[in-house]
């Protein structure tokens, strides 16, 4: 496998404040882990970045809100909201992170590899049209999705965001759309931000049905998404056949991060992740890319990223041991969640 993991030095110069949990040592970190692993002498090669063209920007992003990035960057820093502020490298990372996805969705089409990792900063899932919010300005992966159905040609991009936190400005970005179909697997937006995500969002008009979202109770972990995956992501997979897979990697979805109330192992992120690339396998011809989005425990960023480029190098990994106990109220909630999800989609994959 031919395996490109997309990087540029302004991801680390990007930062929003001292102490900020969307810190650059979460890719110092995982540089490092990637380094010692030996990966990048077996089929993971590092590609640098290229900025994206501002005009695809603007086909999902306000002029005028970007162009406030840029000149808040150029003064030197300024703030969105009481947590999203920018500094001097700011507009020039999220160029970057935008236009990495770009280059390696172009690469993958393209025959040169076959699939990618981009690890970006900052992260882009929460942007929204014309707001930075939640640690986020521009969105990569939807610009990434964007440029394949407009310069790609391509009809059916799966999305799936398995960060603990809702994709809602990606979800946004699609929301009347059938040729991006968005995934959610995210902790209940009734009790954490972005506050949204709920089962009844399906999307409208051409893209009714066309977005999913499986909102989980606080704590669940293996059980959970293995249902999550066994009862909608792969049934819909199978009707949908999606001819390219991107997906937003959330490390925040592990039972250690700070910020959220998820309970997933490493080893159960694995799970996912190689399930992920089984589906591309089989309707999209391997082509895949991740995005890094949240993820505040350093070091299971590090090591979930290292097990994802793994996964998609085709190599084996071994998780570290973990033990996280799943209640039953956690099951018997994602049970009637996904049972009042077929119910609202039903027709359209049911």
């Amino acid at each position: 496998m031919r395996t490109d993991l997309v990087y540029h030095d302004s991801f680390v110069r990007h930062e929003m404040s001292p102490g900020h949990p969307e810190s650059p040592e979460r890719l110092i970190h995982t540089m490092k882990e990637i380094r010692e692993s030996g990966l990048l002498t077996e089929g993971v090669q590092v590609i640098q970045a290229e900025p994206a063209g501002l005009e695809e920007i603007y086909e999902l992003h306000d002029r005028a809100y970007i162009k406030s990035i840029q000149e808040k960057s150029e003064r030197g820093g300024g703030y969105y909201t009481l947590d999203t502020a920018v500094n001097g490298f700011t507009y020039t990372a999220a160029l970057h992170a935008a236009g990495g996805g770009v280059l390696a969705v172009n690469r993958i089409l393209e025959g040169v590899s076959d699939n990618a990792f981009v690890l970006c900063r900052p992260p882009g899932h929460h942007a929204e049209y014309d707001r930075a919010f939640g640690f986020c300005f521009i969105n990569n992966i939807a610009v990434a999705a964007n440029h394949l159905i407009t310069r790609g040609e391509l009809e059916r991009v799966l999305v799936v965001d398995y960060d603990a936190h809702h994709g809602n400005g990606t979800q946004n970005t699609f929301y009347d759309t059938d040729r991006v179909l968005y995934i959610g697997l995210h902790q209940d937006g009734r009790t954490l931000f972005p506050g949204s995500g709920f089962v009844q969002e399906i999307g409208k008009g051409a893209g009714r049905g066309y977005t999913v979202n499986v909102p989980m109770y606080p704590g669940a972990g293996r059980r959970s998404y293995d249902l999550a995956f066994s009862e909608i992501i792969e049934p819909i997979a199978e009707e949908y056949k999606p001819e390219f897979v991107l997906v937003s990697a959330g490390y925040d979805c592990h039972h250690r991060d700070p910020l959220t109330m998820l309970g997933l192992t490493l080893d159960d992120i694995d799970m996912m992740n190689r399930r992920l690339i089984k589906i591309a396998k089989r309707y999209s011809k391997g082509r895949i890319t991740y995005f890094l989005e949240g993820g505040y425990d350093i070091e299971v960023v590090s090591i979930g990223t290292r097990l994802t480029l793994e996964a998609l190098a085709g190599a084996s990994s071994s998780p570290p041991e973990e033990f996280q106990h799943e209640s039953d109220t956690c099951i018997s909630h994602t049970k009637a969640t996904i049972d009042e999800l077929k119910k609202e989609i039903a027709p359209s994959w049911f």
